[in-house]
């Protein structure tokens, strides 16, 4: 691997990143930037978020989302890439964003921050984004390098298992955690996200804990994290982009002002689902359709999911209830479960989940009964088992909830092959294909750099977690 120099990434980082090799010499610093001469959260802690959000909410989401059935692909590159045709330069940003913008950053600035007074608190706030960020890219890929990307004397750093990776991100979101408890609870102006409230990134570190821990099946864990997680709006990790420029743009808006017609959501299963199977006599979807659908031809005509200004959701209060209620019907908690899901229905029912575009619009999320989940109940016509058919409900609510993130594409593959009761199956986007995606090919620029990167499996072979 070729060495790669320390750059302090700022909001430059929304607007363009260059293609170098991305996980070698992870702790070298070449130029020597000392913590006496800066304040390193100024440098550094806006470009590390802003690598992040890049991580969690820019092209491998939404080709993720075509994956899943959740918008569509209309022309030319997006088309093809709908049509599960991807090269490994697809996903060289990404790995970028990753290694360098984030995790390279992130070790950088606790290092130069080691005497700060408030070195516990950047030292937490890092640790919690680099498990972000290196959790979404392990779910992505599979294997991917972590042990070696910090030994110097490891040119070609090996790729370590997913369910090791999984393993050693709990461990490094431990001691964000302890990290976090242990520091003053100061103000961070440089911190996008909550201005340095610990309180607040210990909640999101629970909340990423327990979606890690859904990934692998231990769904005990997942439900005591997510306990003490992400348990109101407020306390969701959210970027508001500023909207003063290009590089700082809701990022589905940016792509639809770059390529406008290239992406769309009319006539997705997403669309189809919220406009018809989804409504019954306890639940109306018609607002959060309007506000889910998007012009993918026309920027400037987005009011909704897709305005320039329209918050990003990376780790939200709507996931850490849905995880509560999935941990909890699956580890025998079934009246937890629905009360979880309840309580989330209360949130969207009070019109402050998303803006109603549409005054006449019907929105209507009147609490579930256990009854509505047996056999002819209205959400069980199928007869499934009461306890299957909830769980059909909280994962169907977790692909509407996360749209424009990853929560449909991880339950997708997650669910797609072995709980088909349960998962949100869209149709296929090619006549020739007849199953779905598992995981993206690993960037070009790793694997033209580094000896040890693994042969290319495809993009249907599936991840280690999911198998």
């Amino acid at each position: 691997m070729k060495n790669l120099k320390y750059i302090a990434f700022s909001l430059l980082l929304f607007i363009s990143m260059g293609c170098e090799k991305l996980v070698e010499g992870i702790n070298d610093n070449p130029n020597e930037i000392s913590s006496d001469s800066f304040e390193a959260g100024v440098l550094l802690l806006k470009g590390i978020e802003l690598a992040n959000v890049s991580v969690q909410a820019g092209h491998e989401t939404r080709i993720g989302g075509m994956w899943c059935g959740q918008s569509k692909g209309l022309v030319l590159l997006y088309k093809s890439l709908a049509e599960y045709n991807i090269s490994a330069e697809e996903t060289n940003g990404i790995w970028q964003n990753a290694y360098q913008g984030v995790v390279k950053q992130a070790r950088l600035l606790r290092q130069q921050t080691a005497t700060s007074p408030k070195a516990k608190q950047y030292s937490g706030i890092t640790k919690v984004l680099e498990a972000n960020a290196l959790g979404t890219l392990a779910s992505l890929f599979g294997d991917i390098p972590y042990t070696e990307i910090s030994n110097e004397a490891v040119a070609d750093p090996k790729f370590d298992s997913q369910k090791f990776v999984f393993a050693q991100l709990q461990i490094l979101l431990d001691g964000a955690i302890a990290d976090l408890n242990a520091a003053p609870n100061s103000a961070i102006p440089e911190d996008l996200m909550f201005a340095g409230n610990t309180i607040k990134w210990i909640k999101v570190a629970r909340t990423l804990k327990a979606r890690l821990y859904l990934y692998t099946g231990e769904y005990e864990k997942a439900y005591q994290e997510a306990l003490v997680g992400v348990l109101t709006p407020l306390d969701a990790l959210v970027f508001t982009p500023p909207a003063i420029g290009n590089g700082s743009q809701n990022l589905n808006y940016k792509m639809i002002n770059q390529r406008g017609g290239y992406w769309g959501f009319t006539g997705s299963y997403l669309d189809v689902l919220l406009g018809t199977k989804r409504n019954n006599s306890k639940t109306q979807e018609n607002a959060r359709l309007a506000y889910y659908r998007f012009d993918g031809a026309s920027a400037t005509n987005n009011k909704g999911i897709a305005a320039i200004n329209t918050p990003m959701t990376l780790i939200g209060y709507e996931e850490n209830t849905l995880i509560l209620a999935e941990s909890a019907v699956r580890t025998g908690k079934t009246a937890i479960g629905l009360t979880q899901l309840n309580n989330l229905r209360a949130y969207l029912a009070g019109g402050k989940a998303f803006i109603k575009l549409n005054a006449g619009d019907a929105l209507k999320y009147d609490p579930y009964v256990l009854a509505d989940f047996e056999k002819n109940g209205i959400e069980n016509k199928e007869g499934l088992v009461t306890e299957r058919a909830l769980l059909r409900e909280i994962i169907e609510e977790r692909y509407v909830s996360g749209f424009t993130g990853l929560l449909g594409f991880d339950d997708l593959r997650r669910l797609g092959s072995k709980e088909k009761d349960i998962a949100v199956l869209p149709p296929f986007n090619s006549p020739t294909i007849s199953q779905y995606p598992q995981r993206f090919i690993v960037a070009q620029s790793e694997l033209s750099a580094n000896e040890k990167a693994p042969k290319d499996a495809g993009i249907f072979s599936i991840t280690e977690v999911n198998k």
